[in-house]
């Protein structure tokens, strides 16, 4: 449209011209005479002027109609790309509506089950397996997803007695932000303290009678707990980032309810074994994995100042 128009209104301009031109010697001939009158000579300088100045109006007046014809052309082919909201045109049709052809209540519905899917890829999965483990049991194995984090639990507090010179019981597991309680049941003083690199803590010196004192501990992992008189006291708590974890059955099996879609950290641990993990993607209703933990023996600790216990060492 665009070049084909140029063409026309450039011969529309030069018509015009001409009859600017030969405006003068029609004029001499009168409207409707007969007789035709010998031409006069040329035209005066100021005539000339009149003459070119009008040219430049006409000229004008052209330009102005072929960019109102532009715009003009420009809406029209957007209205009928459908990509125009404004009012139609005067003396222009509007575009008609395309016509619903068979294919588009498939192309729905194709949609309509993209979305579907897409969603059931997004709900919470169950992640379950087998865990063996070489030269031991699988008593205190664990089972939690490391990269889901949920915020600290409030108002959460475990107990671990001191009595019998022991801790009691010796494997927790708890969510970041609980609140461990140790009193204090033997008639001896003791002395709590870990230096466990994110829950590092020494509760000091008290014997039973005496408030029970506590800590809080707010980062994931292992926390090895001992007393700083008794060298044979020790307990250790798994502190997981979330309520995503599970105690492995006396078979091996266990189970992990609401993971959210995605590639998900899995770890397996227990106090007698070297930690495992691997990475399983949940993008279903359920996701089956497996772990082989070796056994570790425990080795020998230090006292809360990094030296080695003295003599007394009940």
């Amino acid at each position: 449209m665009e070049k084909t128009s140029r063409p026309i209104w450039t011969g529309i301009l030069s018509g015009l011209l001409i009859v600017q031109l030969a405006a003068p010697a029609w004029a001499q001939n009168g409207q409707g005479g007969s007789e035709a009158k010998a031409p006069e000579g040329p035209p005066t300088r100021a005539e000339f002027a009149k003459l070119q100045n009008d040219v430049r109006e006409q000229r004008q007046l052209i330009i102005q109609m072929m960019q109102t014809e532009q715009q003009r052309y420009d809406m029209l082919l957007r209205l009928l790309q459908g990509q125009g909201g404004g009012t139609p045109l005067p003396g222009v049709a509007a575009a008609p509506a395309p016509v619903p052809s068979e294919a588009a209540p498939e192309a729905a519905s194709d949609k309509q089950a993209k979305k579907s899917t897409a969603a059931a890829d997004r709900r919470p999965g169950s992640i379950e397996g087998k865990v063996t483990v070489t030269g031991g049991s699988v008593e205190d194995v664990y089972v939690y997803v490391e990269n889901v984090k949920m915020p600290l639990t409030h108002h959460k507090v475990v107990e671990i007695k001191q009595e019998g010179r022991q801790f009691n019981p010796r494997v927790a597991v708890v969510q970041t932000g609980t609140n461990l309680m140790f009193p204090n049941m033997d008639a001896v003083y003791h002395n709590v303290f870990s230096n466990s690199p994110r829950n590092s803590f020494d509760l000091g010196t008290y014997q039973a009678g005496d408030k029970a004192r506590s800590v809080t501990v707010t980062g994931p992992g292992v926390v090895d707990i001992f007393c700083n008189i008794h060298q044979k006291m020790s307990a250790k708590v798994l502190v997981v980032p979330s309520v995503l974890y599970a105690k492995v059955h006396s078979d091996g099996t266990f189970r992990i309810e609401n993971v959210p879609p995605g590639v998900r950290r899995l770890v397996a641990w227990s106090p007698e074994t070297k930690v495992e993990s691997q990475r399983v993607a949940v993008n279903g209703p359920t996701t089956e994995v497996s772990f082989t933990l070796a056994h570790e023996d425990a080795s020998a600790h230090a006292n809360k100042f990094g030296q080695a216990y003295g003599s007394y060492r009940d």
